[in-house]
């Protein structure tokens, strides 16, 4: 992410190939390794909101137009989230394995070496996604003792029970996605229905999706003498785009099933 004043460009920095090294022959002249960046800039948009009160309520003490600015900025701030979480959604199914899966339900065979491909760069990789997908990783965590029997560690089942998912899965850590409803109703904000993987060791730029802000929140504000309204605009301009340069730094699982 990246914030700029009003009117200026962020421009984001892409990696495209990196540093290769040989074996030869003492004496020999080694390949070159050309170190080539590209980078990206953003138009962008504009999310708003306009909360309305009536000037005798609040005039009066009856409602609070403080309170209704924070709540426009934060339904502003969760319809951004949600924009950019769209952005990344049509994008990762164009990205071959280990970047993106997906399969009914979390698929083990499919998940497993996504989780792989960022643990042998050393450092943790952790999940995150909505509570009712994150919930499921307990059950890919048994063993079969015998034929038909699958057992569970203890300390899974107590943990599963104490949060509602478990804090680790194969060594990667399990974080839960806050989702809250967005635009007054029970749709929440993310996708329910997809994980996504960070690898801890490569540096946050280097993820694919990426978001500017133009400026801060900025306001207007009116009286309306002929409905006795007093009302506030909100506004912030940004944007949201998926950038890669080598490859995404990242994973991306998707659960397909109803």
């Amino acid at each position: 992410m990246k914030r700029v004043g009003f009117g200026d460009k962020a421009q984001f920095k892409l990696k495209v190939d990196g540093i290769r090294a040989y074996i030869q022959a003492k004496g020999s002249t080694t390949a070159r390794s050309k170190v080539a960046n590209r980078s990206i800039s953003l138009e962008t948009l504009d999310v708003s909101a306009r909360p309305v009160v009536n000037i005798v309520e609040m005039q009066n003490g009856l409602a609070n137009m403080a309170e209704l600015v924070q709540e426009g900025s934060y339904q502003m701030l969760l319809k951004i989230n949600q924009y950019a979480q769209n952005v990344l959604s049509q994008a990762a199914p164009n990205w071959a394995a280990p970047y993106f899966g997906s399969g009914q339900g979390l698929v083990k065979a499919t998940l497993d070496p996504m989780v792989y491909h960022w643990m042998r760069m050393g450092g943790k990789a952790t999940v995150i996604g909505d509570i009712a997908l994150i919930a499921q990783l307990g059950e890919l965590t048994g063993f079969t003792a015998a034929v038909g029997t699958k057992q569970f560690s203890d300390a899974i089942i107590n943990e599963q029970n104490a949060a509602g998912f478990i804090g680790t899965y194969i060594g990667a850590n399990v974080i839960q996605l806050v989702n809250p409803p967005i635009d007054a109703s029970d749709v929440p904000v993310y996708n329910t229905k997809q994980l996504y993987i960070l690898p801890t060791m490569a540096d946050a730029t280097m993820r694919p999706l990426k978001v500017v802000f133009e400026g801060d929140v900025f306001s207007n504000e009116t009286t309306n003498i002929d409905d006795l309204t007093f009302e506030v605009r909100l506004d912030q301009y940004f944007n949201a785009a998926v950038a890669i340069g080598d490859r995404p730094y990242m994973g991306v699982y998707k659960d397909l099933s109803n």
